[in-house]
């Protein structure tokens, strides 16, 4: 069984042993104590220091603050290790992505890769930046006549 489970299990099993025992446990005093009245009692109430739900309670708090930063540690490590991407499928995509060359004689040996002259890829750059642009302009009209129509609403809707 890999640690990071057995610290997942003990942590919440810590967790519902706090809840539980909290609840377990009767109040030092009436309610006007906690609002400064009942001067009279010491500083850990009037039952003395603690008793053994008490320090059970202050135990399982100790463990269940220990797992979570150990999980805490362990998961920080996990992710330090890998990224959000995997490397494996950048390399795959990269492959797989045409080469400019210089000229269209110039062709790779192999053919496995599709290949750009340096004059078509100028225009094929062109064209995306314009069809990019012309995308932009359609989401700024979408954008303000959805604008346009939440005005029209929030104006009509009765108060």
């Amino acid at each position: 069984m890999d640690i990071t489970i057995i610290l997942l299990i003990v942590n919440v099993f810590a967790a519902v042993a706090v809840i539980g025992l909290t609840l377990i446990q009767q109040p030092k005093g009436d309610m006007g104590s906690a609002f400064g009245g009942g001067g009279s009692q010491s500083m850990f109430g009037s039952r003395g220091s603690a008793n053994f739900l008490t320090k059970s309670t202050s135990w399982m708090c100790f463990v269940f603050f220990a797992t979570s930063l150990m999980l805490a540690y362990l998961y920080a490590q996990v992710g330090n290790d890998e990224g959000v991407v995997d490397q494996s499928v950048i390399e795959e995509v990269s492959s797989d992505l045409p080469t400019i060359v210089e000229s269209a004689e110039s062709t790779n040996a192999n053919g496995d890769l599709p290949q750009i002259p340096v004059e078509a890829a100028g225009e094929t750059i062109e064209a995306v930046e314009s069809a990019v642009e012309g995308a932009e302009e359609e989401i700024n009209a979408a954008t303000d006549s959805i604008e346009e129509g939440l005005q029209e609403g929030t104006e009509k809707a009765p108060e």
